[in-house]
């Protein structure tokens, strides 16, 4: 059951929705009508439990939860079949009969941004996980669907209200009038469809109807089902394969950071001295501010693509763990960015003139800095979605933080040279980095739930 009790919702200063109270049940569809800025869709995101209300209560007893966008919610880079995958709990066969039974199963292997927006439509419905006491809510279900798809979606409503679920959905055309226009009326002949209607100029002003017929097995949505969360183990490998999935996609997204970092710590030997001594002298801080500098403005791929295109809130409804995700996040881009940077720099060095022990000391504390600058460029990417076109000026504002990993770092290598122990310094470089990587992940969950709403 859905329960919303006295819901205040405001869009920057403006209250779109005051005091809405409603309850739905199994069997029922409620279809939220207005005209385009009535807060249909933050009502709608509302009841997803991605955006709270500012006032007001909504609770709801359902097992599972989904929210299906007017668009996005995918990564655009990634194949049909490779969508489905992630963003479903259902194994490969029962994927492929879906795309079969939404007539995709010839683009399954297609990007998602190669194909039409009729095609898009039916491969977020393909995704829908139809169990046992449901909520679907869906923003705008029937734009760019033609016939065949229309009647593809209203099943899809059918097989969910059947099973004790329920559907909220934002619409302009009543579902009556889709049902009349693909000539098929036997679709909700047993279910009770509700109109919720926002008047636009008060929002106080709105209209809830009763709706009409019933749904004989309403009783199924009294039944307590305890709600299953994902293992661990299953999050960490959804997240891993996903992201290998990407990185085939970006690889020359990848090669720029690497290439930067090439051309900086050659280039500065030709503008400041030739001299050897003097090279010895300034590697460890060209070194580090190179990789420091380079991570930085490699963090943009981090999570703002993912933000944009709606993946994170689909994460956020289907209860995924946003700290696992954003833990393999920060691991993957330093094995991808600051681990081949660390082992460049071992030839790099040793051409500015560092003997081969100090060299390899200045690798070893780029592998092991680097994690720490991982886990620190995704703390403030996560801050950063909060900031929206300011992504890279907020990852800027963590330099004063990577300071004393700079110190520490070249210090380990000009103790190196010195001929001095620097264990106690290696231990506390790799304390810090795993402190960091094992602690800031659960931080960005809560940021990114913030920017969220």
């Amino acid at each position: 059951m859905l329960t919303v009790t006295k819901v205040t919702l405001e869009k920057g200063k403006k209250t779109l929705l005051r005091e809405l109270s409603l309850s739905l049940i199994g069997g029922q569809i409620l279809q939220v009508m207005g005209p385009n800025g009535v807060g249909k869709t933050s009502l709608l995101r509302s009841i997803s439990e991605i955006s709270p209300p500012i006032k007001g209560i909504v609770k709801s007893t359902f097992v599972s939860t989904l929210f299906i966008p007017t668009n996005g919610g995918y990564r655009q880079e990634l194949s049909v079949f490779q969508i489905l995958n992630d963003m479903s709990d259902e194994g490969t066969e029962t994927i492929l009969k879906r795309l079969d039974k939404f007539r995709i199963a010839d683009i399954k292997d297609k990007p998602l941004a190669s194909i039409s927006d009729g095609q898009k439509k039916r491969v977020m419905f393909a995704g829908i996980d139809i169990k046992e006491n449901t909520l679907l809510i869906i923003d705008e279900p029937f734009n760019t669907l033609d016939n065949d798809g229309l009647i593809l979606l209203l099943n899809v409503f059918y097989e969910i209200s059947s099973k004790g679920g329920a559907v909220v959905l934002s619409t302009h055309t009543a579902i009556n009038e889709i049902i009349s226009a693909v000539h098929n009326k036997g679709f909700f002949k047993e279910f009770e469809i509700r109109s919720l209607e926002i008047c636009p100029h008060d929002p106080r002003d709105w209209k809830l109807s009763k709706g009409s017929g019933s749904f004989c097995n309403q009783e199924l949505t009294q039944t307590k089902i305890k709600k299953k969360q994902p293992g661990i183990a299953n999050e960490f490998i959804k997240n891993i394969v996903r992201e290998s999935h990407l990185l085939k996609k970006e690889l020359s997204d990848l090669s720029w950071p690497i290439v930067l970092f090439l051309m900086i710590v050659c280039v500065i030997p030709l503008g400041t001295t030739l001299n050897q001594n003097d090279l010895i002298n300034i590697v460890c801080g060209v070194f580090w501010v190179s990789i420091l500098l380079v991570m930085i403005f490699a963090s943009n791929r981090l999570l703002h693509p993912e933000f944009n295109q709606g993946v994170l809130d689909q994460l956020i409804v289907k209860k995924r763990s946003l700290s696992i995700y954003c833990f393999i996040k920060a691991v993957i881009n330093w094995i991808l960015v600051g681990l081949p940077i660390s082992a460049l720099s071992l030839p790099l060095s040793m051409v500015y003139g560092l003997p081969g022990p100090s060299a390899v000391a200045m690798g070893t504390s780029l592998a092991i800095g680097s994690l720490f600058i991982s886990g620190v460029l995704i703390f403030f990417s996560s801050l950063g979605l909060m900031a929206r076109q300011a992504q890279t000026v907020i990852s800027l504002l963590s330099l004063p933080i990577l300071i004393p990993l700079m110190i520490f770092g070249s210090a380990i290598v000009r103790g190196t040279l010195d001929g001095a122990s620097v264990n106690n310094l290696y231990l506390l470089l790799v304390g810090m980095s795993l402190f960091c990587i094992l602690t800031v992940p659960f931080i960005c969950e809560k940021l990114i739930v913030l920017a969220s709403e």
